[in-house]
């Protein structure tokens, strides 16, 4: 019995996973998905891991990053923006940044209620400076990550991963004390163990 429900929850990961990459050229496993949201983690405060990660998903997938599907996107397109936080160079800084956005948008243009992706910019446009144009787009962004939280639907994204979303969010100074209720209670129901 308990290989059945195994196994039912592999197709389930496996179905929704493909359900995401169906409008890309490219298949996306739930392995090599981890493998990126988990180098994620630690690109955020390491240079080494945000370019081996950006190879990685070249290498994974393609060169052509508009092949990609869109949480791969999502996440390419956040790793960019990495390099630029990275980089020395003020140019440098710049060029990524903006190359980052044209992706971060394109990635949720594919995907409007994917959450990660969804997220992705959320977190990403809430730190980079107005000069990038963004700024109309974090409030809507911030609103739709929100209602997909509330939705609890931990197939594609996880009970962990969207504990920490949740984590981040109410870190941010955008919140109203709806919203912070709200995502509180959500966070809640994430920490409880029976």
């Amino acid at each position: 019995m308990e290989a059945i429900i195994r196994k039912i929850l592999a197709i389930s990961v496996i179905s929704a996973v493909l359900i995401y990459a169906e409008v890309s050229d490219i298949e996306l496993d739930a392995e090599t998905l981890n493998i990126v949201r988990d180098g994620f983690y630690v690109a955020v405060d390491d240079e080494d891991t945000t370019v081996n990660l950006i190879n990685f998903i070249k290498d994974e997938f393609s060169k052509d990053h508009q092949k990609y599907p869109p949480v791969i996107l999502a996440y390419y397109a956040a790793l960019e923006g990495l390099r630029g936080r990275h980089a020395s160079n003020p140019i440098s800084r710049f060029v990524y940044v903006s190359k980052a956005v044209d992706k971060m948008n394109k990635a949720v243009e594919k995907a409007p209620g994917l959450l990660e992706g969804r997220f992705l910019r959320f977190s990403f446009f809430h730190q980079i400076p107005g000069i990038f144009g963004v700024g109309g787009k974090v409030e809507g962004d911030l609103k739709e990550t929100i209602a997909l939280l509330e939705t609890r639907d931990y197939e594609f994204v996880g009970k962990k991963i969207q504990k920490d979303m949740i984590d981040y969010l109410l870190r941010t100074d955008r919140l109203s004390p709806d919203r912070r209720s709200r995502l509180e209670r959500l966070a809640e129901e994430l920490s409880y163990k029976p």
